[in-house]
């Protein structure tokens, strides 16, 4: 197997063993599936470089449908929230945050006529009954 100079995209080993106890579980039934760190690698490189799905170097990251298709899955079940989280802990302990100026979930954003309009996200919207 012909090795690929590393993309400023790829996982490095160390970022990999952070991130894939945090995957779901490959099941010992049915057809084998891709390897989720080349896929991982393609959906990061899709996301870096803002080609499309189908644009995915097939001999480097597998196929662009599986990539897409994991993309989509993970974001389902959560997986990149999960990711996210364990990556902003280790950055905050690596003290490369800077948290004094923290917006939590807010958007602003001007009207036509100059007023500012406060827009509702997921956690300040009401519910109604």
């Amino acid at each position: 197997m012909r090795q690929h100079k590393r993309m400023r995209s790829d996982l490095t080993d160390k970022e990999w063993e952070l991130v894939r106890p945090l995957l779901p579980v490959r099941s010992r039934r049915g057809r084998p599936r891709a390897d989720d760190r080349k896929t991982l690698d393609g959906i990061l490189y899709v996301l870096s470089t803002g080609c499309r799905w189908e644009d995915v170097p097939p001999e480097r990251y597998g196929s662009g449908k599986t990539c897409f298709h994991r993309f989509t899955i993970w974001g389902k079940s959560g997986v990149w929230t999960a990711i996210a989280g364990i990556l902003l802990i280790q950055l905050n302990r690596q003290r490369k945050i800077n948290l004094t100026n923290v917006y939590l979930d807010a958007s602003v954003r001007q009207n036509k006529r100059g007023v500012m309009i406060r827009l509702a996200t997921r956690a300040t919207r009401r519910k109604t009954a």
